[in-house]
Formats: structure tokens, sequence, C-alpha cells
């Protein structure tokens, strides 16, 4: 007889959302197109009496965010005509705690034709602001599918969803019979390190180093459910 199902059927993403990963693509300055579809999110990233700003002063930055983000190398690699490299990174910064990023991954997390590039480029930006985006970063990526926002698979990061139905239902459920507690030991210390992740990704997981040794692989598509369907590469 087969045991009793003690945990939810678990996605990757929210039902109705498809997991993907964008199609990488080399950084270039930004068409005029392309500017004036995203520039309306910038108004997050000067609030009122904030300092004076210019409008081509605001792309430049931008341009040079995403550059310094699709680049993988520290600060200091920007080209010279960018200005300063440390007041680039500080306004990289501060831009991820006004929430520019957020509002950037929200607007290209839906499908907009002629922003292929641009997606990946937030993506880019948004996973190089991982350290103050924070769990609250993680589980938006997740929540809109965009797991090319992430730094690694999505199943070796935290994930606070599995890790409040495992403290507020699961545990407190199997608490009552130790028996049944027992019984289901291996599958509780296995949910918990799904909860915590890894506490190191090694070079070869994180997912910048995938796209720029194995540019094939993102060719596929994700499946709902969150299943990456690679193609069949030829021999």
């Amino acid at each position: 007889m087969r045991s009793p199902r003690i945990l939810p059927n678990f996605r990757a993403t929210p039902p109705g959302i498809t997991a993907r990963l964008t199609r990488p693509a080399a950084w270039r300055p930004m068409t005029d197109e392309e500017w004036e579809a995203i520039m309306h999110l910038m108004i997050y990233a000067h609030p009122p009496g904030r300092g004076r700003y210019t409008i081509m002063g605001v792309r430049r930055s931008l341009d040079a965010c995403f550059h310094a983000a699709c680049m993988d190398k520290p600060w200091r690699a920007l080209p010279e005509h960018y200005g300063k490299h440390d007041t680039i990174a500080r306004l990289f910064r501060r831009w991820a705690h006004c929430g520019v990023w957020r509002e950037m991954l929200k607007f290209v997390a839906r499908e907009r034709p002629g922003l292929e590039a641009v997606q990946y480029w937030v993506c880019r930006a948004f996973r190089r602001s991982w350290r103050i985006e924070g769990l609250a970063g993680l589980t938006l990526a997740r929540r809109l599918g965009m797991d090319s926002a992430l730094r690694a698979a999505s199943w070796l990061l935290p994930d606070s969803q599995l890790s409040c139905y495992l403290r507020k239902v699961l545990i407190p459920r199997l608490a009552g019979d130790m028996r049944e507690y027992r019984a289901h030991t291996s599958i509780l210390m296995r949910l918990h390190t799904l909860c915590m992740g890894r506490r190191s990704l090694p070079r070869h997981l994180q997912l910048s180093v995938q796209e720029r040794e194995a540019p094939e692989y993102f060719i596929g598509d994700w499946a709902p459910g969150g299943t990456w369907r690679r193609p069949a590469l030829a021999a």
C-alpha cells in the first residue's frame, strides 16, 4: 500500500507562468527605440529632490551599467569614456536600492518584440545586484519565471517559499506523531537542503560561465513546470 502524500506538488514557478532562459545577447549601446521603451522606468532612479540630472546622462549611465553587467569583469574594466568606474558602481548600487532593476525585470518579463537584447541585459544587471536584492529578489525572479536573472539553476539557490511551507505546515503536521516524523526524516533533511541552497556556487555552476562556454544550450526553451527542453546537439 502506498504511503499518503505529505508534500504538495511544488512548481519552479507559479501556475500559468513558464520558466525560461533568455537567449544571451552581446552588449552594444542601446538604440533609440530600446531607450524610448524603457526610459519611463528610470523615474525610480532619481526621486524628487535628489540632485540634477539629464536624460542623456541617465542613458549613458544605464549603458555603462549594462556594459559592466555583461562583461564579467571588475568595475575598473569599464571604458574610460563612461567616467570614473567607482561612480558608475555607486550609481548601480543606488539604483538597486531604489528598485530600478526590480521594476525593469517586471517590465521585460512579458514578451516584448524588439527588446530581446534589453531583456537579457536587465537579467544580467539583476544577477549582479543579487547581494542587494537578497531573498526577495530570488523570489521575484522565480515568480516572474525569469531564471536568467538568477546566478545559477533555481534548485541550487535558497527557496523562501519552500522554507515557509516546511516551517509552518509540514513540521507541525508531523510533530504530533513521532513515528511519522522519524519515517520522513530523510525527506525533511533533503527539504532543508533545498531551502538553504548551496553555501557557495562553484564557478562551473554559475549561469554566466555556462552562457559563455556553452551558448548552444540556450537555443531551447522551458516547458511548463520548470523543465528545460534542450535541443539535440549535433555530434
